[in-house]
């Protein structure tokens, strides 16, 4: 089988026929004298060949179509790869073409439209796509009774952006260089004297000058196929875009602003950015300006300093106020729980249980070290609280024989969650001596003591009916006091709100505390 590869060389002496149309920089047509002489329509395009010696395009428009015969082809560039045969044989000739991998047409017959014959790209068209970029296109002809190749194409569509590859900075009054314009656009590798070798996409300009960029010559079929825009970064809205060669001058900037430069390739999809940075004029810095600002930015701040300085000493005064309100609220539960102890001692020395009197003023004994030992602390451990408070409970069943449950959640780990000292001592003194006495073996206590999410709540329930002669034992010494202390914790703990709740009903009362937040 006889492969032909398209090899794209310049003839000696080709036929460079330039038409309007193609010198608008929009649409440029390429003549390819092959055995199947073909016409390519596309937009920039590359003069060189890859290694694959493929034809390569900037812009993704494509049109293909068999060149016409016997007369003058009027195109831009004229590629001979091979003789072209007979057009008798053309009829005899079939093709198909696919992107990348995926067929795009199956084989089909190759013939001119004779009335169309003058009517490019119309007369024997055979594609006509966009090429996304990264694609490739290729075409192939053969005899339709023969399955070798007689000729082939590949177009390729890469990536290609325009680079500045070199940049200087000039007086805002200088002209541009004709000459450095002239050699922007020549080959070679050399940076030309004055400009500076870029290898970032950002720049910095000094006052008062301008920016001017070299782009990296490719070997395109046009010069002058280069697209820029600039905007000021604060700015939402680019500039229309401009039609340049390879050196790009911006006499526009301005000293103080940020710009950010698009350049492409014409009929291209992607652009390159370049960020431009127009450095400040001395009294346009930072510092100028901070130096204006500095005698009203220190008053200010002075002022605001010595006001929050005022507000925190109120805030430490109203903290220190609430923390010693709070203990003497706490003091105060003392000798009232020493009170009722006392009362509760005598009542089992009149009836001469003189054995229940001795044990509950031994256990008094134990409880009240315990609560002279956790005076001075504004919390204590959960699980100290409970102790006291379940000796408490045991020495209340000396006198009121009454029953009681501890429920605690075993996630919670006492040791470890801190609690106001006998905060719940008067609530459950409540539940035994205005609910559950008298009641005997009857008469149920229950503790819950349980999280909700990284909050602690505890309830205290009990099933007795209770009553009160009047209304001020409603709400006695111990609900007072329960009460002030809670309001006093608020004031310390702001962010752990606690709140207290008293339901009373006909199966009993359920006291209670919710402490927000106080786990975490």
């Amino acid at each position: 089988m006889k492969k032909f590869y398209l090899f794209v060389f310049m003839f000696s002496g080709f036929i460079d026929l330039c038409n309007a149309n193609a010198q608008s920089g929009k649409r440029y047509i390429i003549t390819f004298i092959a055995e199947i002489p073909l016409m390519i329509e596309s937009g920039i395009y590359s003069r060189e060949l890859s290694a694959k010696e493929s034809f390569i395009t900037v812009s993704g428009r494509l049109r293909i179509a068999l060149a016409p015969r016997g007369k003058m082809v009027q195109s831009d560039h004229l590629f001979q790869t091979g003789n072209p045969l007979k057009k008798e044989r053309i009829a005899q000739i079939e093709y198909r073409y696919f992107i990348n991998q995926s067929a795009v047409s199956k084989w089909q017959n190759l013939h001119y439209k004779d009335q169309e014959r003058n009517a490019f790209p119309h007369s024997g068209l055979l594609i006509d796509t966009v090429l996304r970029i990264a694609e490739k296109l290729t075409i192939q002809f053969r005899f339709k009774t023969k399955t070798s190749i007689i000729q082939q194409h590949i177009f390729n569509r890469p990536q290609l952006m325009p680079i500045v590859g070199a940049y200087r900075c000039k007086q805002l009054y200088n002209s541009v260089d004709n000459h450095h314009t002239a050699k922007a656009v020549a080959s070679g590798k050399d940076i030309i004297p004055g400009f500076n070798s870029l290898q970032t996409t950002s720049i910095n300009v000094t006052p008062g000058k301008y920016p001017e960029f070299l782009i990296n010559k490719r070997s395109l079929n046009k010069d002058s196929c280069i697209f820029y825009r600039v905007k000021n970064v604060k700015d939402r809205n680019h500039s229309d875009w401009i039609l340049t060669g390879h050196l790009i001058a911006l006499p526009q900037i301005k000293a103080g602003q940020q710009y950010q430069l698009d350049i492409k390739y014409a009929g291209a999809d992607i652009h390159s950015s370049y960020h431009v940075i127009a450095l400040p004029f001395w009294y346009q810095t930072s510092i100028a300006k901070s130096l204006i600002l500095a005698s009203s930015v220190t008053t200010l701040l002075g002022a605001t300093y010595s006001l929050y300085q005022l507000r925190l000493r109120k805030e430490r005064q109203k903290l220190k106020q609430a923390l010693s309100q709070l203990k003497t609220v706490q003091s105060q539960l003392n000798p009232h729980f020493v009170f009722n102890a006392l009362n509760s001692i005598e009542g089992l020395i009149t009836n001469k249980e003189n054995r229940k009197a001795n044990e509950y003023l031994s256990s008094f004994a134990d409880i009240m070290r315990a609560t002279l030992k956790n005076s001075g602390h504004l919390l204590i451990s959960l699980s100290q609280e409970i102790d006291i408070l379940e000796k408490y409970i045991r020495i209340e069943q000396l006198r009121f024989e009454f029953q009681y449950n501890i429920i605690i959640d075993p996630a919670l780990n006492l040791q470890a969650i801190e609690f106001p000292p006998m905060l719940l001592q008067p609530s459950v003194e409540n539940a035994v001596k205005h609910g559950v006495a008298g009641m005997g073996n009857a008469g149920n206590i229950i503790i819950v003591i349980g999280r909700r999410g990284n909050s602690l709540e505890i309830d205290i329930q009990d099933n007795g009916k209770r009553f009160y002669p009047s209304d001020k034992q409603k709400s006695g010494y111990g609900i007072l006091f329960t009460k002030e202390r809670i309001a006093y914790l608020k004031k310390l703990y702001k962010k752990e709100k606690i709140t207290y709740n008293l339901v009373h009903a006909d199966s009993g009362t359920s006291v209670r505390f919710f402490f927000k937040n106080w786990l975490v």
